[in-house]
């Protein structure tokens, strides 16, 4: 069977004429000497407008249009070509009708006759009727048969005879097996999850292959579900929570294309949002002169777990991992809690601020003493300090005496250490605080016993 695609190319019908025809002589290119002879192209197939007409039906095509000829008159084995002869009325260079015609796509198909396929296989997997209950005797021509493979290394070949007789080449029909998922579906845990922090569900099934996966979501308690965006993998990962989505229910759908209809797991897993801790600092006081103390104490809502506090001082980390520090002269400045609580979550607390008292009050201590002291006296900051420290004994004589200076960040009760222990005599010391650059002078007495 040949069919192939023809129109006339310019815009007017002409009394055109086609025909197809076939040599049987091999490869022959004898078309014959004159306008009317054919050569070895003696078997005429088709004619497209064999009585000339311009118009109407069966004159020449405009548009594209396919035309089938049927091979006839050849028997056996057959080596032969196809010829396209053309005919216009009064063509030729000096004629009137001269004409032009296109063909497209020409395609030979051999129908071949009668055929019935003789099919191999794996044993017991091929049968004649579809509900696979008649086995496939092998050897036997049919056109149809029926295969339950059981892998996917099953693969199944078949060849044709025809009645001519023409036997075809053996071609291999690879078989593709799904597994359905009937196994089991196990439900996803429920997961529990901090606010702002992201979570994993995981799938599992057995049996199926290939396996696709749909999670699903229900934002009403498990009246309705809804499918998750691009969550077509094993695993579902939430990012991000907030804390609407607590009580959230998360399910997933399985299928095995193209066999048993989609399988769902039975139950859901729960997301549970846990709010981060509420975490609060006071202290009953909040500025401290030399030797007062005072307490810092955290709460933390949900509570934290044992050993859940850490701390910083002026951003710098602190020892300790319960809710209170204790705070002296030389702790001021400003504190700050994390708190890990009893769901795992963590949060951080307000800033408190220890600050200094200001005073004009000089400092001595302790006091008595076996020898060892310190001074302290209030420095405002800014403008920098030059002090000497004077000791005199009780005769008014001068023992020892010692520069320090103050700048910008020093501690506002800068700690200024003396001992007297062992190399002086007990009683009662003077000792003065002089500003170099002011020439104030603040003075107080330490007894060393």
């Amino acid at each position: 069977m040949l069919k192939f695609y023809t129109r006339t190319v310019s815009a007017p019908a002409f009394a055109d004429r086609l025909e197809v025809r076939m040599s049987t002589s091999g490869a022959s290119t004898n078309v014959g000497a004159t306008n009317t002879s054919v050569g070895d192209f003696t078997n005429l197939l088709l004619t497209v407008n064999p009585t000339l007409i311009t118009t109407g039906a069966g004159s020449y095509p405009n548009t594209w249009t396919q035309f089938t000829a049927t091979v006839s008159g050849v028997t056996g084995t057959v080596t032969g070509r196809f010829a396209f002869r053309y005919f216009v009325t009064s063509g030729g260079p000096g004629g009137a009708n001269s004409d032009y015609i296109g063909i497209d796509e020409v395609v030979y198909t051999s129908t071949g006759g009668s055929a019935q396929g003789v099919w191999s296989g794996p044993a017991g997997t091929i049968f004649t009727d579809n509900l696979g209950t008649v086995p496939y005797v092998s050897g036997t021509p049919i056109t149809t048969v029926y295969v339950k493979p059981t892998a996917t290394t099953n693969n199944y070949t078949v060849n044709f005879t025809t009645l001519t007789p023409c036997t075809s080449a053996t071609t291999t029909v690879p078989v593709n097996v799904s597994n359905p998922a009937t196994g089991l579906v196990v439900t996803p845990s429920t997961r529990a999850v901090c606010l702002g922090g992201s979570t994993t569900f995981v799938a599992s099934t057995t049996g199926g292959n290939p396996i696709a996966y749909q999670w699903q979501v229900s934002t009403d308690g498990g009246l309705t579900y809804n499918n998750i965006t691009g969550a077509t993998s094993s695993t579902l990962t939430v990012s991000s929570v907030t804390q609407s989505m607590s009580g959230n229910r998360y399910r997933f759908v399985v299928t095995s294309a193209p066999c048993t209809p989609a399988v769902t797991s039975t139950a859901f897993g729960t997301l549970t949002v846990n709010p981060l801790p509420t975490v609060t600092l006071s202290s009953p006081v909040v500025n401290l002169v030399p030797g007062r103390t005072t307490t810092i104490t955290g709460t933390s809502t949900p509570a934290a777990a044992a050993g859940g506090w850490s701390w910083t001082l002026n951003g710098s980390a602190l020892s300790g991992t319960t809710n209170s520090q204790v705070v002296n002269i030389d702790g001021v400045g400003s504190y700050q809690a994390t708190v890990t609580d009893v769901n795992g979550c963590v949060a951080s607390s307000n800033t408190l601020v220890i600050g200094s008292e200001a005073s004009d009050k000089l400092w001595i201590y302790p006091n008595p003493t076996t020898g060892a002291f310190q001074v302290r006296l209030y420095y405002e900051g800014g403008l920098a300090e030059k002090r000497v420290v004077s000791i005199y004994n009780p005769l008014g004589q001068l023992i020892t005496s010692r520069e320090f200076t103050l700048v910008s960040g020093t501690a506002p009760y800068m700690r200024m250490d003396f001992d007297l222990g062992g190399v002086k005599a007990k009683g009662t010391y003077v000792v003065k605080v002089a500003n170099m650059f002011t020439g104030k002078v603040v003075s107080g007495l330490v007894l060393v016993q």
